[in-house]
């Protein structure tokens, strides 16, 4: 937990485990990958509001602990208010996100909420990032995601039905609930390929594979 200081990352807010149960719950109703295991790092307050340095030491932590957690992916359902139409590769986040892909982890970040065609929020537009624009269930885009051409990959975001703090289920749409279905893909993705040839792939690998 970056925003207090200490080792108990508990959600007062209820961002964290809504997408999170989108990734991997294994209740009553299922994530898109049950049998992953969450690290879990709190990088934003009770009103949602993240600062970089927290969200750097966030990114920065699963860099330093990649072997000893087994990461592979880390999932960003967060953003700018300020878009971008072109990569943002001068971002702040940029040098411990590329350390991340160099590393071997896939990180997906949430493409933002203004229902802009032709721009993105950050850290999605950063380059080396998987940027995920959210659909509905009919396989539209919501009128509520921004997308452009710089976009990677879109998924289901439209009324997603997860995980509340409270121990209930909800709906709630956004770019944030498209982004973990894609972290699921990659854990699912990565196990596949484990097990069929004991091998991993590299996050260029995950993200064509996601396009195809």
């Amino acid at each position: 937990d970056y925003v207090n200081n200490d080792n108990d990352p508990y959600d007062d807010n209820g961002h964290g485990t809504h997408v999170s149960g989108i990734a991997a719950a294994s209740g009553g109703i299922k994530g898109v990958a049950p049998g992953a295991n969450l690290v879990m790092i709190k990088v934003c307050n009770f009103t949602g509001s993240c600062e970089d340095n927290d969200i750097i030491a966030g990114i920065d932590f699963c860099n330093n602990n990649r072997t000893k957690y087994n990461l592979s992916v880390i999932s960003m359902s967060l953003g700018t208010t300020e878009l971008f139409s072109n990569y943002c590769n001068n971002d702040v986040l940029a040098p411990s996100i590329n350390n991340a892909i160099s590393n071997n982890i896939t990180v997906t970040a949430a493409a933002g909420n203004n229902a802009d065609n032709s721009k993105i929020s950050s850290p999605a537009c950063i380059e080396n990032v998987t940027s995920v624009a959210s659909s509905t269930k009919q396989d539209i885009i919501s009128s509520f995601s921004n997308r452009n051409s710089i976009t990677d990959v879109i998924a289901p975001g439209s009324n997603i039905n997860s995980t509340n703090i409270i121990g209930v289920y909800e709906e709630k749409s956004g770019t944030s609930m498209a982004t973990p279905h894609v972290a699921g893909i990659v854990a699912l993705l990565q196990q596949y390929k484990k097990e069929e040839s004991n091998i991993r792939l590299t996050p260029l690998e995950v993200e064509n594979a996601l396009k195809v």
